[in-house]
């Protein structure tokens, strides 16, 4: 794997992080907005935010696969 493989793998692995962020942000607002008391919307920003590493992680590993 040359360094163009590598430095795109390491930016692949940050927007994963960053959408996944995102994500977890989007799933509390919406919780929150629907009146749910506190630990409910961190138990919804948490299931989405593991959610969201686990499948772009899982598409990440896929495609790394098939690239090298």
């Amino acid at each position: 794997m040359n360094t163009t493989h590598t430095a795109l793998l390491l930016m692949a692995i940050g927007l994963t992080a960053v959408i996944s962020f995102l994500v977890a942000g989007a799933a509390f607002a919406v919780t929150r907005w629907n009146g749910s008391t506190m630990p409910e919307c961190v138990t919804a920003t948490g299931k989405a935010f593991a959610m969201a590493l686990t499948v772009m992680s899982a598409v990440l590993t896929v495609v790394v696969t098939i690239i090298k």
